[in-house]
């Protein structure tokens, strides 16, 4: 091998070992990985208690949700007194009475009513016009309830037009009557539930009326007992 080559074996050597070698990489250098995580806000919470939909509690059966329509009837005794007079001559009737009433109305929550009623008493005893004849107090009007649902008490007013007939004591055969008049009928009474939506009760009444016949006034005023029915 000659001299000149040997020399430039030499230098490429020295050259190659000379040389910056490149230095290794460091751990941080490696490929990152980005783990994608939810933001804290969203991160679930291992110690928080599970939340389960809890199911809508039924309705107790026993619970009254009124369906609008009212019905109520009630039938009773009572004290009744007629007094007026005829041709110039004073009369009074007086003594006990039957009756009865029935309304049909709406109902535009649990607390309120609203209905029209046909109701009557008819005297047992004699009218003071005729041994065999009877006073018969007859009603038409518009009856607002009052109900108090958690104790089953309920008071109604019925403003009416009145009249006042004269009928035999037997056969109900009418010989005379009034002109129509101003009537008021008032109860007071408890309720016991037999289903949510049916009551019965005893009731306090109260009524009057205030009729004109041949240019006469005629007032009658009574109270009774009645036992009651409502659907609402």
């Amino acid at each position: 091998m000659s001299s000149s080559t040997r020399s430039g074996c030499t230098r490429a050597a020295v050259s190659s070992a000379d040389a910056p070698s490149s230095p290794p990489r460091a751990p941080d250098d490696a490929p990152s990985v980005q783990l994608l995580t939810p933001p804290p806000s969203e991160a679930p919470n291992p110690l928080a208690p599970a939340v389960t939909p809890q199911p809508r509690a039924a309705a107790p059966a026993d619970l009254h949700q009124h369906n609008g329509l009212f019905i109520h009837a009630d039938v009773g005794v009572a004290y009744l007194r007629t007094r007026g007079s005829k041709g110039g001559s004073p009369f009074t009737g007086k003594g006990a009475a039957l009756g009865g009433a029935v309304a049909v109305g709406w109902t535009p929550d649990d607390a309120w009513a609203l209905a029209v009623e046909v109701w009557g008493w008819k005297a047992l005893s004699a009218s003071g016009l005729g041994s065999n004849t009877s006073v018969e107090l007859q009603g038409l009007g518009l009856n607002v309830t009052r109900h108090l649902a958690p104790i089953d008490v309920f008071a109604s007013v019925v403003l009416s037009g009145t009249r006042l007939a004269i009928t035999d004591s037997g056969d109900d055969v009418e010989h005379a009557s009034s002109d129509i008049g101003f009537g008021l009928k008032v109860l007071l009474g408890k309720e016991w539930r037999v289903d949510p939506a049916i009551g019965i009760g005893l009731a306090a009444e109260m009524f009057l009326s205030v009729n004109r016949a041949g240019g006469e006034t005629l007032d009658t005023v009574g109270g009774g007992l009645v036992f009651s029915f409502t659907y609402r």
